[in-house]
């Protein structure tokens, strides 16, 4: 969450600190652009249509099917992870790898096993084996689906472990790119800008 934080500050103030929100309507769907005047440079064009959100631009293409008519205002509050939800499709994968966050929890992970096996030195060269083999993993390949893949793999191979470890150990490394932080971001940054044109 703090990560999540951190990226929304840096796309507010070097990815659209410029941008300008222009709407226009066409029949029932609503056409924003964002972009700072003169350059195409992280634009991006909202368009909404029913219950539906597409999304296209410069930082990519994505589809939202939300159970709300879709509008500028409705996303004012919507929280990042709740719309995530309600991604249909994008050009865009839902995850990037980060190599030295999984490195990190990995490490942290190993550390915390160790420390609540005490003194089971089997279980604990079990869970030093299957860190061994996951590292390796992202130094050599530092993708999601290939980390993923080796974790089930890895559980499948070493007896007597947990499915419930295997899948908070499958999700190390993985992060939520800037792309989808920006596509929410843009919208509630315009409706902010817009509203003030109204009241001013």
């Amino acid at each position: 969450m703090e990560r999540i934080k951190k990226e929304r500050e840096y796309i507010r103030n070097e990815w659209f600190k410029d941008h300008v929100a222009t709407v226009t309507e066409h029949g029932n769907s609503t056409f924003l652009d964002w972009s700072k005047p003169g350059t195409s440079f992280y634009s991006v064009r909202y368009i909404f249509s029913g219950s539906s959100l597409f999304i296209t631009g410069d930082i990519g293409d994505a589809v939202f099917s939300l159970t709300w008519r879709a509008t500028i205002e409705s996303l004012e509050k919507v929280k990042l992870s709740y719309l995530m939800k309600k991604l249909s499709c994008s050009s865009r994968g839902r995850w990037s790898f980060d190599d030295d966050e999984a490195y990190r929890q990995l490490d942290e992970w190993l550390a915390e096993s160790i420390h609540d096996l005490e003194d089971d030195e089997k279980s604990i060269q079990v869970f030093k084996d299957i860190h061994r083999d996951l590292r390796s993993v992202v130094f050599e390949y530092g993708n999601e689906a290939v980390y993923k893949h080796e974790v089930w793999r890895c559980y499948q191979e070493y007896d007597d472990t947990d499915s419930e470890e295997f899948e908070m150990l499958s999700e190390f490394g993985r992060q939520l790119p800037n792309e989808f932080i920006a596509y929410l971001l843009g919208i509630q940054m315009a409706n902010e800008q817009l509203k003030k044109v109204t009241a001013g």
